[in-house]
């Protein structure tokens, strides 16, 4: 099933980097049967519980469809490596599924999906920063460029790996 037929390009800020790997925005309680029925068989969430739209029962009502559910409440204001490892872990773990990370606007989402596309599956770093410079920048006010909180973030990951083998 195509994703647009099922109505996952509605979904705020979505991107599909490939057929198994997808980021967006924070999805409806409605939605969440459309990711299934689009084969999602996993949603990691990047968002802390309070963020704008956010409702505490997302992990049961993902589970209640069928999929998968990992919830890793990234800070905004200062994301810890402890949380990218925590998502690398998550990641690893459902190599075979077709998964869909979000967050409140997806920027933390794509900025977790860029590095672990860099640092564990070897992934061209230029097209994968692309993608994620191009989601950032769908957020007035929050493009990549004006977070120095995030491009600490990015760049302590990249140093804190350099010496890390990469998956293939």
């Amino acid at each position: 099933m195509h994703a647009e037929e099922v109505g996952l390009i509605q979904l705020w800020n979505y991107y599909e980097y490939s057929p198994r790997l997808l980021s967006s925005g924070q999805p409806t309680p409605g939605q969440l049967a459309e990711i299934a029925a689009a084969g999602v068989s996993a949603v990691i969430n990047l968002a802390p519980v309070d963020s704008p739209d956010a409702y505490a029962n997302e992990g049961a009502l993902v589970s209640a469809l069928g999929m998968g559910y990992h919830h890793i409440p990234v800070d905004w204001d200062n994301p810890p490596l402890a949380d990218l490892e925590a998502f690398f872990i998550a990641m690893d773990d459902l190599a075979e599924n077709r998964v869909l990370v979000h967050c409140y606007a997806n920027a933390r989402a794509s900025a977790f999906v860029y590095l672990w596309r860099t640092l564990r599956a070897g992934q061209d770093d230029a097209q994968a920063r692309e993608a994620m410079v191009e989601i950032w920048n769908l957020n007035e006010g929050y493009e990549f460029a004006k977070v120095d909180q995030w491009q600490q973030f990015v760049t302590s990951a990249q140093l804190s790996h350099s010496s890390v083998g990469r998956i293939d």
